[in-house]
C-alpha cells in the first residue's frame, strides 16, 4: 500500500488539510496504515504534481494560511485503479516478531520474559483499538480485522510461551542441515 493512495481515499469523501489528513489517519486507519505529518505533505506535493489533488489556499491576506487539497477526476481514476488491482500478499516490518525470531540466542526464562512481554503489548494495542470510537464504514471492518489479527498473535504468543520445547537449548549447527555429524 502506498501512502498517496491512502490520502486519496480520505480525500475521495471530501477535501481536507494536511493536519486533517493526518488526524484521520490517527484516529481511523493507524491500525492498518501509520503516517507522520511529515511524509504526508510530500505525498500530497507529489499527488499535486501527478494531477491527482488540486490545492485551495484558504485564509487571511497576512498570517497563517490553510491549503486545503481535493481529489480530481484523475485522483479518483488512481484510486479506483489502485482499489481494484490484486492487493500484494501481506508483508512489512513486525517489530515484536524479528526478535522472536531470534529467540534461539537467548535462554529459556529471558525467551519466556520476551513472549509474555510481547503478549502484553498486544493485549495493550487490543485494549486501545476497542476504547476509541469506531470508524464509519470499511474502516470500521478494517480495524476490526486489525484487532483480529492481534487477538491471533496474541493467543499464538501465549501458546509458545507455555510450550515445554521453549525450554530447550539453542540448535547448533546450520538450518539447512549441512555441517551435521555422521
Amino acid at each position: 500500500m502506498s501512502l498517496p493512495h491512502v490520502l486519496l481515499g480520505l480525500l475521495a469523501t471530501h477535501p481536507r488539510t494536511g493536519y486533517d489528513l493526518a488526524r484521520v489517519i490517527a484516529e481511523e486507519v493507524e491500525p492498518i496504515w501509520k503516517a507522520e505529518i511529515s511524509q504526508i505533505y510530500p505525498a500530497l506535493a507529489r499527488l499535486r504534481r501527478e494531477g491527482h489533488v488540486v490545492l485551495r489556499v484558504l485564509g487571511p491576506r497576512r498570517g497563517p494560511h490553510r491549503n486545503l487539497y481535493r481529489v480530481t477526476a484523475a485522483g479518483r481514476r488512481e484510486l479506483r485503479r489502485w482499489l481494484l488491482e490484486p492487493p500484494p500478499a501481506p508483508r512489512g516490518r513486525d517489530d515484536g516478531l524479528a526478535r522472536i525470531a531470534f529467540l534461539d540466542t537467548l535462554p529459556a526464562p529471558e525467551r519466556r520474559q520476551v513472549l509474555r512481554g510481547y503478549e502484553k503489548t498486544v493485549s495493550e494495542e487490543i485494549k486501545r483499538l476497542r476504547g476509541e470510537p469506531a470508524p464509519d464504514g470499511f474502516r470500521r471492518d478494517a480495524r476490526e480485522a486489525a484487532v483480529e489479527k492481534l487477538e491471533a498473535a496474541k493467543r499464538w504468543a501465549r501458546a509458545l510461551s507455555s510450550r515445554p520445547s521453549l525450554a530447550s537449548p539453542p540448535p547448533t549447527g546450520r538450518a539447512d542441515g549441512a555441517g551435521k555429524k555422521k
